[in-house]
């Protein structure tokens, strides 16, 4: 079972919803890079944010990111690179989740929809040494039976807004601003009621190509959840309610490279491909060959 959060474009570029008050389990950003361009980093590059948020309920959120393009590895003869997700809360020991990812992605016309394709390894906690320990990554038996892909990509509403400065604490940032909608509605029978239920995503994101492995510069996040319970006959007198309401987001704190250690990624791969000796061919032994009887006489 997969413990990291994943982190996906599908959603969001923000590494986890505003309004939780604490993740269970590690955050994988995976998510957050972006696919569309061609890999846009080299082993060792690092990017970090610090995402706030609160909510109606009284929720609040304070941690730090960091998404560190860890080593790179060939997995059955496919290159592949690792990125390792560093989360802090409040200044602690940061929690730890990899992920290997194919170079085949940067191919793909439809990236943030299908690039659960191109997850190949994963770091599922440590054993009882304390090691790190990986584990491939399988898809759902449902997805075996049915012999497709169970993606899903909502319908939003996006707004490219142009090109406008943004200041965050790595500095001013010439970002191209973009707002991105999601608004879902459900009505449902319950008993003898009707619950209608209302959910909508404003979310505002600032792009820019100077920002590695992700260009994401900022992100504002506003989610509202109302709902409204009826009888028969009574949806006239039924109030629409705030169940949630969230505000939040991140911010690029500080981008770079090699200045940033991997804690769990395998020191042989924490280095370009190029780079790794290849394993040691395995010890042989020789064998003589069996020699004939001499023919016998007579």
């Amino acid at each position: 079972m997969r413990r990291a959060v994943l982190a996906l474009l599908l959603i969001a570029a923000l590494p986890i919803p505003a309004h939780a008050a604490r993740i269970e389990g590690p955050v994988d950003a995976i998510g957050m890079i972006d696919y569309s361009r061609g890999p846009r980093f080299k082993v060792g590059d690092w990017v970090r944010y610090r995402t706030k948020g609160a909510s109606y309920q009284g929720y609040r959120t304070d941690y730090t990111v960091t998404v560190l393009i860890a080593g790179e590895e060939l997995w059955w003869g496919e290159k592949c690179f690792w990125v390792e997700t560093q989360t802090s809360f409040s200044g602690q020991a940061p929690e730890i989740a990899s992920s290997l990812i194919s170079y085949g992605i940067f191919d793909d016309s439809l990236p943030a929809l299908r690039f659960t394709r191109y997850l190949r390894k994963f770091v599922d906690g440590r054993d009882e040494q304390g090691n790190y320990v990986q584990q491939p990554f399988r898809r759902a038996l449902s997805e075996i039976r049915s012999r497709t892909f169970a993606e899903f990509a909502p319908n939003k509403k996006i707004d490219t807004l142009g090109v406008e400065q943004v200041t965050v604490q790595k500095g001013t940032f010439e970002a191209l601003k973009q707002k991105q909608v999601f608004r879902d509605v459900t009505n449902s029978q319950q008993g003898d009621s009707t619950v209608y239920y209302e959910n909508v995503e404003d979310h505002t994101y600032w792009w820019s190509d100077r920002v590695p492995i992700t260009r994401l510069v900022k992100i504002d996040q506003d989610n509202l959840q109302r709902k409204r319970t009826w009888m028969i006959g009574e949806s006239a007198n039924a109030p629409l309610i705030v169940a949630e309401h969230s505000t939040g987001g991140s911010e690029l704190l500080d981008f770079g490279s090699g200045s940033v250690n991997a804690y769990s990624v395998p020191e042989q791969f924490r280095r370009p491909v190029s780079e790794q000796k290849p394993a040691p061919a395995p010890k042989t032994t020789k064998t003589t060959k069996a020699q004939k009887p001499p023919a016998k006489k007579g």
